[in-house]
């Protein structure tokens, strides 16, 4: 970047300040040096729009070079307009340089008006107000060398933002090692103007001659710098065009100067004359960048309406060749004689013995979508997928020789493969054919994709048939578990209890049976996953302890190694089933006296987890199908173990959910292990909670310790609890329940469930979801809508146990969400748990409530006492004049609800900045959260009379009730309907 030493010399010399710096041969020696090597550049470089702009430097440093010598004789005599003119010449071939861009393409870019000619005319404009017309109309001298500083620095800025914006659109190594420098150049140049001219009001940033002598050789350094890197490569990185935006540029000139102007005017500063001839270049600027905009505006036009029709012409030429190539085709496909059947509908192809395809019928092009010259010469094999064992078919002689020996030849089903990668289902046979010459293999492909299609169908109606079926089970299933329950807690004798116990057992069987089938349908229709980073020790401690104890009751040992070290990432619940079904396979197919062991270890990045068992072992022949869906082991040994293969397919379908692998080892009778191979994450530092394990009543059923489930009957407590179940004999069964500890009332259905509700205002609601009329959410919606029943704990008992529903049902502020079947003793827990959290909570908010009057009272003893000390109040005079003030100005205004700093501070008569500072120091708060505190206490005053809850956020400048609720809850540590309630009642 070239520095003009004019201003500084101008600037010098009405100081009295020493120049001789500047008429030193180091400076003069460094001046010539950089000439030299921006004329080398100039000369060596190739590049067009590279040589231009070298070309302009060199015609810059040159033409400062002169002025510099001109003028370093003599200044004082000199009149600094003159000198002023040099500059201008030397910021012309500046700017047409930056302009060049020659980063963006090898041909000079924005020839005319998008960039070199905004930028003369503004510099021209820049020249004629600051120099010209304050040296014609001011008399002063700080008049005239003030506007002129302001004149450099304007140009220099414009440089340095150009040359910045270089360097950050700039991604090529060879463009930023020129523009970098350049760069720096022009920030040392901007410094300079900038020190000068603060240097003439006597607030200068730096006044070291040593320091100014070293800014003022950086530009000359900066040049030498970027020449040198444009010499040091041969071939120059190749431009890349990019779109320019020159109105943008010209907007930004033509607001600087008018922003400039505009500010003079007001303020009057000292570079506003008393002349209108300042406004009159001012407005012809802006008419020349209005031609200039209009100008560029024209040219892109006419430059798109060009390419479109280039793109027209060139598009109707392609669709004029595209004909030709069909004709083309057309005409070979039916012009030689096939050696392969020509009529027949399904495709055919004959190759070689090594597979090399000889040539193909009309059906074989449409079904692989190659033309036949495409598919001549090309080996069959790549049309079969890579995983498919006719893949390697021809690779081996002895697949050739059985092809030849079979009459009826080979049919098999494989995966085909179009040359677009896309891979479906064919039935290929394969034929034998003797000719003279050399013999034959004529290949047949059948689409089997429709057959397919129609077996995936008919299992997808299958298996709907069979969620639908499951989901129709879990009401009387739930009925008749709870009814076993209750006559287990009754037995009168062993024997009976017995009894019940088997009932039970299978009853629980048959439920797990149905919740597999339907996550099983839920993975195929709909397989999202909860994904969270967890500690496999964690995730595996409930199944461990759980299934530790039920090996136990079998007289099994059970081991696990599970290092505390390894992370997964998976769905929790999706893990346990997981776990689950492997563990519980592990104990039922192993007999007494065998073992269990579990072990994990890291084995590079993955997890493996190993479940070993000394049981009955899996035959190689039933390997292959064990994780198919209802499909078991089928041998001698398995057939005295029941099972229907629901278990193992729901793991498959889990582990491919996860991305997860799964292998079996197995040996008959002597035991099987079962690995899974996770992918291994990081430690975080805050563990995912494991959410409520759904596998624990699963294994709680597998434990079958009713004897510890005996309970004494509790007494009565006096509670209502409201049931709303449309179905007769479920109603009946959760009344039996909730009878054993709490009154009950029954509603059956969701209207009629609203209407009891706020009737008896009962102290929990059990609602079922599936109900006549509204359902379950609907009543759930409406109870915490309603103001007489937003308090009362809500249960939702239903048999869609789904993660959809679920979230949707906690969404709505369900307070417990159980699923159908549930267990007895853990309804009635949860009744009882919610109750008493409920009562707890109540009397926090009494704790609280007492909490706060006394501290109010606390504070109000203080400033009595504070108001008696007399040299307290002398102290805080003013303070509490300031405050009173601010109160005064908010309870004015705190209704509006755009009521903000800017306001508050116009009405104290203070800037923002002094509101906030005061405002932090007297009340330790911000303008806004003052405001906010201010109407939260008229809001207590509101809520204390009785007023409507509704209309309180708006009677007290708040603009939305909802942000009202948060503010309030934030402040008071419960809502407004809360406070009201808690204020009556105390």
């Amino acid at each position: 970047m070239i520095l003009s030493l004019l201003p500084y010399t101008t600037i010098a010399s009405a100081l009295n300040i020493t120049s001789s710096f500047l008429l030193s041969l180091p400076a003069i020696l460094l001046q010539a040096i950089a000439v030299f090597f921006v004329i080398f550049s100039y000369l060596q470089t190739k590049s067009r729009s590279l040589k231009l702009f070298w070309q302009f430097f060199s015609l810059a440093i040159i033409v400062d070079l002169i002025s510099g010598i001109i003028f370093a004789g003599d200044y004082i005599n000199t009149t600094p307009v003159l000198q002023d003119f040099f500059s201008l010449f030397s910021y012309f071939f500046i700017l047409l340089a930056i302009e060049t861009n020659p980063h963006l393409s090898e041909t000079p870019l924005n020839k005319y008006i998008a960039g070199r000619m905004p930028a003369l005319f503004f510099t021209v404009t820049c020249f004629c107000y600051f120099v010209l017309l304050p040296e014609e109309f001011s008399k002063a001298l700080d008049h005239r060398l003030l506007p002129s500083l302001l004149f450099h620095i304007t140009i220099s800025g414009l440089i340095f933002i150009r040359l910045m914006s270089c360097v950050i659109f700039c991604r090529e190594k060879f463009w930023r090692a020129i523009y970098w420098p350049l760069f720096i150049g022009s920030l040392a140049l901007l410094m300079a103007n900038v020190n000068y001219y603060f240097l003439i009001q006597g607030q200068a940033l730096y006044s070291d001659d040593y320091i100014k002598s070293l800014v003022a050789l950086i530009p000359y350094c900066a040049l030498i710098f970027a020449a040198s890197a444009s010499l040091n490569t041969q071939n120059p990185a190749k431009p890349i065009a990019k779109d320019t935006y020159p109105e943008l540029y010209i907007l930004l000139l033509v607001s600087i100067i008018f922003s400039i102007h505009v500010a003079g005017l007001e303020l009057g500063t000292f570079y506003i004359t008393n002349s209108f001839w300042q406004s009159f270049v001012i407005g012809i600027w802006g008419v020349i960048a209005f031609i200039l905009v209009v100008l560029i505006a024209y040219n892109k036009r006419k430059h798109t309406l060009d390419f479109k029709q280039q793109v027209f012409t060139q598009q109707k030429e392609n669709k004029a060749l595209t004909q030709k190539n069909h004709k083309l085709i057309s005409s070979i496909l039916n012009s030689e004689d096939k050696a392969i059947v020509r009529a027949s509908s399904n495709a055919i192809l004959t190759t070689s013995i090594d597979g090399e395809i000889l040539s193909s019928n009309p059906a074989a092009v449409q079904m692989f979508q190659s033309l036949e010259h495409e598919l001549t010469d090309k080996n069959v094999s790549t049309l079969f997928s890579s995983e498919d064992t006719m893949h390697y078919f021809f690779g081996f002689k002895s697949n050739v020789y059985a092809l030849q020996r079979k009459d009826i030849g080979i049919s098999v089903e494989c995966m085909a493969r179009r040359t677009d990668g896309t891979e479906f289902p064919v039935q290929a046979e394969l034929q034998w054919a003797d000719r003279e010459e050399k013999p034959l293999i004529v290949i047949t492909f059948i689409n089997l994709t429709a057959r397919k299609l129609a077996e995936k169908q008919t299992l997808d109606l299958k298996d709907k048939f069979i969620a639908n079926i499951s989901h129709e089970f879990r009401t009387p299933l739930t009925i008749i578990n709870g009814i076993l329950d209750q006559y287990l807690l009754k037995a009168q004798s062993k024997e009976e209890g017995l009894e019940l116990t088997t009932a039970k057992r299978n009853g629980l069987r048959l439920v797990r049976m149905v919740e597999q089938l339907l996550e099983l349908s839920r993975l195929t229709d709909n397989p999202k996953l909860s994904l969270s980073t967890y500690r496999l020790s964690q995730l595996m401690a409930m199944p461990i302890d759980s299934f530790s104890r039920l090996a136990k009751q079998n007289d099994l040992s059970f081991d696990a190694d599970i290092s505390d070290d390894l992370w997964l990432e998976c769905d929790a619940q999706g893990f346990e089933k997981i776990i689950f079904n492997l563990l519980a396979n592990a104990i039922k197919y192993t007999p007494a006296g065998g073992s269990i062991k579990v072990c994990a270890y890291a084995e590079q990045d993955n997890i493996i987890l190993d479940i070993t068992d000394t049981g009955i072992g899996i035959n190689q022949a039933s390997q292959v199908k064990i994780f198919e869906r209802f499909q078991r082991a089928d041998d001698e040994k398995n057939h005295a173990v029941f099972g229907v293969g629901i278990g193992l397919s729901l793991v498959n379908e889990l582990v491919k959910a996860h991305n997860w692998r799964i292998n079996l080892v197995s040996e008959y009778n002597k035991g099987s292990k079962f690995s899974l191979s996770i992918p291994a994450k990081e430690s975080v530092a805050i563990e995912a909670q494991v959410p409520m394990s759904v596998s624990e009543s699963e294994v709680s059923s597998l434990l079958l310790e009713q004897n510890n489930n005996k309970t004494k009957a509790k007494n009565h407590l006096q509670n209502v609890v409201l049931v709303i179940e449309d179905n007769l004999d479920m109603q009946n069964h959760i009344k039996r329940v909730v009878e054993q500890q709490h009154h009950c009332l029954l509603a059956t259905s969701g209207e009629q469930g609203l209407i009891l509700a706020e009737e008896y205002i009962p102290d929990l609601i059990v609602c079922d979801i599936m109900l006549t009329g509204i359902d379950g959410f609907e009543v759930l919606k409406q109870l915490k809508g309603n103001e007489l029943t937003s308090h009362i704990p809500v249960i939702l008992l239903t048999a869609r146990s789904d993660l959809d529903s679920r979230l949707h049902g906690l969404n709505l502020q369900a307070d417990e969400y159980l699923s159908k079947p549930f267990n007895q003793q853990e309804l009635l827990i949860r009744i009882e748990n919610l109750i008493e959290n409920r009562k707890q909570l109540q009397q926090n908010y009494l704790h609280k409530f007492r909490d706060h009057q006394k501290e109010q009272q606390k504070e109000s003893s203080v400033k009595k006492v504070s108001q008696l000390t007399p040299s307290e109040s002398a102290i805080l005079s003013v303070d509490e004049k300031f405050i009173e003030k601010l109160e005064t100005i908010v309870a004015k205004m705190y209704l509006e609800t755009d009521l903000g700093i800017q306001e508050l501070a116009s009405n104290m008569a203070m800037s923002e900045r002094q509101l906030q500072r005061k405002m932090k120091v007297t009340l330790g708060t911000t303008p806004n959260n003052f405001i906010k505190e201010f109407r939260l206490a008229k809001a207590q005053i509101l809520l204390q009379n009785g007023s409507k809850i509704g209309r309180i956020a708006l009677d007290v400048g708040f603009s939305s009730q909802t942000y009202f609720g948060r503010c309030f809850k934030e402040s008071f540590n419960c809502t407004p309907k809360q406070y009201q309630q808690q204020f009556i009642k105390s």
